[in-house]
């Protein structure tokens, strides 16, 4: 189904609902993902479907490289609210599944097809390169982060080598980032000890409280176990989430999370053990 076609089936069902939405960029296909009325998913809800649809597409050489995840819910889920979606882009949310096809180095990027009763996906290649991807994401913080691990995955074959059948979802990750007590954080040095601030403690104060989630092949990008040679079991894929709110400025924290239920990262000469490392420079 063609993207024109698209938009003409989400009228009609506006239309036979008798709920009529004007939208002001319809004429405008870089602004497609506010343009569709949705349902909730989490991350690995869609991402067979994805992975199914780029790999028929590309070819078997396809591989997931990113899984990003915009303005998620306390609930691990995204969705996009039309109504203010359009008078607020800024509040849209959305799985963003991104594959590579080597040797190229043309990014494939598809998101949860969010008609009502849908359990597809659909593709954006055609719409977004990696600064507009990357512009998706507002936070500095994440949008750093994301932006050097894409930048490194264009140029080096690296790629989520985690069974999509074996993948904590992105509800558990997030439950875990939430509640984990205690877990891994490092100063500046790098010099291991525990924190008692998880996500759950970090929003207990502050207004404007979004999160950003996103999957990424750790090992390859962030080669924490090259810095950290005591860190062990840490594993070749990590969820990461990212905490924004404004409390006195603006503040961010950075968990990443194991991506399999049997995966534990640990300080073995402090007997530490946790499945959630804070990232992030703010630490405690």
């Amino acid at each position: 189904m063609t993207y024109k076609n698209i938009v003409l089936l989400i009228l009609l069902l506006a239309c036979v609902s008798a709920s009529m939405v004007t939208f002001t960029s319809c004429g405008n296909e870089s602004n497609i993902i506010t343009q569709f009325f949705t349902n909730e998913v989490t991350a690995k809800q869609r991402l067979d479907s994805a992975n199914a649809q780029s790999t028929r597409k590309y070819g078997v050489n396809t591989k997931l490289v990113l899984i990003v995840g915009k303005n998620v819910k306390s609930n691990g889920k995204t969705d996009i609210a039309t109504l203010t979606a359009i008078t607020n882009p800024d509040s849209i949310g959305t799985w963003l599944y991104i594959y590579k096809t080597p040797p190229s180095d043309t990014l494939r990027i598809y998101t949860p097809n969010p008609l009502p009763g849908a359990s597809d996906c659909i593709e954006l290649t055609a719409f977004y390169n990696i600064n507009s991807l990357i512009g998706l994401i507002q936070d500095t913080s994440t949008k750093n982060m994301v932006g050097d691990a894409l930048n490194f995955i264009v140029s080096n074959n690296v790629s989520i080598t985690t069974q999509t059948s074996s993948l904590l979802d992105s509800d558990s990750s997030l439950n875990l980032a939430n509640t984990s007590d205690p877990i891994i954080r490092f100063d500046p040095s790098f010099i291991p000890d525990t924190s008692h601030l998880n996500g759950n403690v970090f929003f207990s104060t502050g207004t404007n409280k979004t999160i950003n989630m996103f999957l990424i092949p750790a090992w390859g990008t962030l080669h924490l176990s090259t810095y950290i040679p005591n860190l062990i079991g840490f594993p070749p894929d990590l969820w990461i989430v990212n905490y924004k709110k404004t409390d006195t400025g603006t503040t961010n924290l950075i968990l990443g999370t194991v991506v399999q239920s049997g995966q534990i990262m640990g300080i073995n000469n402090m007997g530490l053990t946790s499945r959630v490392i804070n990232l992030s420079k703010y630490s405690q």
